[in-house]
């Protein structure tokens, strides 16, 4: 009778333990902050002063929705990490990703609550990115990433597109990599990178591009024919941002490539 009082107790006593463990709250929703700076955003963060807003999400067909918003200004929060990006690119769990200039900012918000009530999944929570003075297309649901990224650490791929692209060296692991072999100075090599081509598609080019001009980070400028560079899908984009131009001279070749202008 003992014996099975004992085996009673640590019935009741692992049952607990059991209980106690199933318990255990699950972690709280972070946005990583990379690029330029490391850290997360937390909601807690959010809800610390947070302002409250009301804000029309135009959508693409003209319909527009009027909703009531509650988080915190985008500068706000990344004024603790005393940097300057001049790019910021917001990536969703998904890995859908958007990249809009600093000066495109000034009125964005990370957004915890809508009409009162706590985003959902189905809100696009739990955080969401709202730009007040921007077209809904650009309002993110399902923030994951916060990139911060300068000229300095990135190549930016611009001008008559439909998208700005800002990759930096990690970015370059999203996409296929092309090998082709080239000569370069009377010597012929293997170059492996991304295509040209590939990145133009990417940044989904104007139908009325007409010249693209390479610009490297100590300045130096080359310009060509748009069409003409466009359809030779050997030329590469390699990982330390190097033009690999097969078939030009050498001097239309660069090493440290920082912008790419469609015109």
């Amino acid at each position: 009778m003992k014996r099975l009082g004992i085996m009673l107790v640590l019935s009741i006593l692992v049952l607990g333990c059991v209980g106690q463990e199933s318990e255990v709250p699950e972690p709280e929703y972070t946005v990583d902050v990379t690029g330029l700076a490391q850290g997360t955003i937390t909601l807690a963060d959010l809800k610390e002063n947070p302002s409250e807003f009301t804000a029309v999400l135009v959508k693409s067909t003209g319909t527009e929705i009027e909703n009531t918003w509650k988080g915190r200004l985008l500068t706000e929060l990344l004024a603790l990490y005393n940097v300057n990006p001049a790019y910021i690119s917001f990536v969703a769990e998904d890995g859908y990703m958007i990249t809009l200039q600093m000066e495109d900012l000034n009125n964005a918000y990370l957004c915890y609550e809508m009409d009162g009530k706590e985003l959902t999944l189905e809100d696009g929570g739990p955080v969401r990115l709202v730009i007040s003075d921007q077209p809904g297309k650009l309002w993110m649901s399902y923030l994951k990433e916060i990139k911060l990224i300068g000229k300095e650490n990135a190549l930016i791929i611009h001008g008559k597109t439909k998208v700005v692209l800002a990759l930096t060296k990690e970015d370059f692991e999203r996409f296929d990599k092309k090998t082709v072999e080239a000569e370069f100075k009377g010597e012929i090599k293997t170059y492996s990178g991304i295509s040209l081509t590939m990145l133009l598609n990417q940044a989904r080019y104007e139908d009325d591009a007409s010249t693209i001009r390479f610009v490297a980070r100590d300045g130096y400028v080359v310009e060509l024919d748009f069409t003409e560079v466009y359809s030779n899908e050997d030329i590469l984009v390699t990982e330390d941002f190097t033009l690999v131009m097969p078939g030009y001279q050498s001097k239309y070749w660069m090493k440290d490539l920082a912008e790419i202008e469609v015109l």
